[in-house]
């Protein structure tokens, strides 16, 4: 087994990229995005998202049934209600998060990334009416989602 290429036979047969800055360091999201949406308005943040992702160019790296699709979205919410400064329901029903290992079965690119990235702009933009999020926290989130998204890259251009 080639260690910097632990999936060989990914769609593409394409070496896996890692970029060259590391995992992000960023600011942590402000506990306070918890502590008004709280685990429901979580959930249904991540539900819309993923019914946009399930609609978007990159849909294809996410279930196709509609019950899969919010069942990985519920997952999601799970790890982001930890990083909204929730309890650890991820790792309580999961085990460690390693996102960029679970994600490395997938060819994320830019333009996959970039397409991600405005699915949940698109649903962060709504979520101060929709989902409770403090308006104020908005920014914050962005930041901390636009920073972590470039270490799920693993694919160059």
């Amino acid at each position: 087994m080639d260690i910097l290429n632990a999936y060989p036979d990914r769609p593409g047969d394409r070496p896996i990229y890692t970029p060259p800055h590391g995992p992000p360091q960023t600011d942590r999201i402000p506990k306070e995005v918890y502590e008004t949406m709280r685990e429901d308005n979580i959930r249904l943040f991540f539900h819309a998202f993923y019914k946009r992702l399930g609609q978007s160019s990159v849909a294809h790296m996410f279930p196709k049934s509609e019950k899969n699709l919010l069942r990985a979205a519920d997952k999601s919410a799970a790890m982001f209600t930890f990083l909204f400064g929730g309890p650890h329901l991820y790792q309580q029903r999961y085990g460690r998060p390693m996102m960029r290992a679970r994600h490395l079965p997938f060819i994320i690119d830019e333009p996959a990334r970039q397409e991600w990235l405005r699915c949940y702009r698109e649903t962060l933009d709504e979520a101060p009416e929709k989902y409770a999020m403090p308006q104020e926290h908005v920014e914050a989130v962005w930041k901390f989602v636009y920073d972590f998204s470039s270490w799920m890259v693993n694919a160059a251009d």
